[in-house]
C-alpha cells in the first residue's frame, strides 16, 4: 500500500502523536521539517513498521522535564501511611477474599510481578496489586505456585483496568505461567515514552525516579542491588519487611505515576480546555440567558481537532449491558 502524506502545524501534529486515541491508528514512517510546519508520512497499520523517534528536531531536550512532577507534601503524607497497612496474603482466608472483593470494586488497579525480568523464564514469587486505598502482596510461592480462578477472572477481565510496567514481558509471564490472557492492561512505561517523546529502557524504580524526582536509592531495599537485579530475586523466603515496603511502594508509585502521565502531561492540553470552559461565566452578568439545554456557549474553548475515536463513545445496546451484568454475576461467584 502507498504512503499517504498529511501536511499539519507543529501545534496539531503534537496533538495526535500525544493523544493515545490518534497516536494508534497509525505508524510514523517519515518526518519533515520546514519552518513552522512539520511534514508527516504515515503509513497504514497494515503496513511496515518504522523505527523513527516521535518528536520532531526543533523539540527541545528540555521538553522531557515536563514529565518529572514531584510529590505534593499531602501524597508523601498518604504513601507513607499506606506503607503502614500492607495486606500480606499467603492463604486463601479472609484477607485474600477480601482483597478480591476490593479489587472488584475499582476502576483501575496496579499489578506488580516479581520475578519482573525475562518474563515466562522465572516462576511466579510475588503479584502485587494496590488499589486507591490498600494494597496488597499476593505470596504465589506459599499459594503452591496458583494463581485461582477467582484472582484469574480478574486479572483477564477488561476492567478493572490494570496499570503495569513493560506490559509485554508482564503478558507475556502470565500467559505462559498460568495460561491468563491479561485483559485492560494500560502500559505505564508506554505513557513515559509519549509524555517524553523518547523510547529508551527504564525500569519502574527507574521510571519513578524520574517522573517525581526521587533518588533511585531511597526506592530500592536491601535486597536490590540496583535497579535492574534483585540479588535474592524475591524467590528466598520469607519476604523481608524491607522487600515488602519495597515491593508496596512501587505498585503505589506505579499508579500515581501512570495518572501523573496521563492527565499532567499527555492530556494537558484537553485539561487546559476543561479550564477554560469552566470559567466561561466569570463575569458574565447575563449568564443564565446562556444557560439554556441547547446552548453552545462556550463551546469554542475545545478544540474539535482534538477528538477522540467516536466508535468507542456510542450508546450499549440492550445485549451489551445485559451482558456485563452476567459478567459482573460470574465474578461475583
Amino acid at each position: 500500500m502507498p504512503d499517504t502524506s498529511i501536511v499539519v502545524t507543529k501545534h496539531r501534529c503534537e496533538n495526535a502523536w500525544m493523544h493515545p486515541c490518534l497516536y494508534r491508528r497509525f505508524f510514523i514512517s517519515r518526518i519533515g521539517i520546514n519552518n513552522e510546519k512539520i511534514y508527516v508520512r504515515m503509513q497504514d497499520s497494515e503496513g511496515e513498521d518504522s523505527d523513527v523517534s516521535f518528536y520532531s528536531a526543533s523539540d527541545a531536550v528540555s521538553d522531557n522535564s515536563k514529565a518529572c512532577i514531584p510529590l505534593e507534601e499531602h501524597e508523601l503524607e498518604n504513601l507513607k501511611e499506606k506503607l503502614q497497612r500492607i495486606v500480606f496474603i499467603q492463604q486463601t482466608d479472609k484477607k485474600y477474599h477480601h482483597a478480591l472483593s476490593d479489587m472488584r470494586d475499582q476502576t483501575i488497579l496496579s499489578l506488580l510481578v516479581e520475578p519482573s525480568f525475562y518474563g515466562r523464564h522465572h516462576k511466579t514469587s510475588v503479584l502485587v496489586v494496590a488499589t486507591a486505598n490498600e494494597t496488597y502482596i499476593f505470596d504465589i510461592q506459599s499459594l503452591g505456585g496458583t494463581i485461582f480462578p477467582e484472582l484469574r477472572s480478574i486479572f483477564e477481565a477488561k476492567r478493572p483496568r490494570k496499570v503495569v510496567h513493560y506490559s509485554h514481558r508482564i503478558s507475556d509471564h502470565f500467559s505462559h505461567r498460568h495460561g491468563i490472557s491479561l485483559g485492560g492492561v494500560w502500559d505505564s512505561f508506554t505513557a513515559l515514552c509519549l509524555a517524553r517523546r523518547e523510547r529508551t529502557p527504564r525500569t519502574l524504580p527507574e521510571a519513578v525516579s524520574l517522573v517525581f524526582g526521587l533518588p533511585l536509592e531511597k526506592l530500592l531495599c536491601e535486597e536490590v542491588s540496583g535497579s535492574r537485579e534483585s540479588l535474592r530475586n524475591f524467590t528466598a523466603r520469607p519476604l523481608s519487611r524491607s522487600q515488602l515496603m519495597y515491593l508496596a511502594k512501587m505498585a503505589i508509585l506505579q499508579l500515581k505515576m501512570h495518572d501523573r502521565l496521563i492527565y499532567d502531561n499527555i492530556c494537558a492540553e484537553m485539561q487546559d480546555m476543561t479550564l477554560a470552559l469552566k470559567h466561561v461565566y466569570s463575569g458574565d452578568n447575563y449568564a443564565a440567558m446562556k444557560m439554556g439545554p441547547t446552548s453552545h456557549y462556550g463551546f469554542e474553548s475545545i478544540d474539535p481537532f482534538y477528538k477522540i475515536d467516536t466508535e468507542e463513545l456510542v450508546s450499549p445496546t440492550d445485549k451489551k449491558i445485559n451482558g456485563h451484568k452476567l459478567d459482573h454475576q460470574k465474578c461475583q461467584k
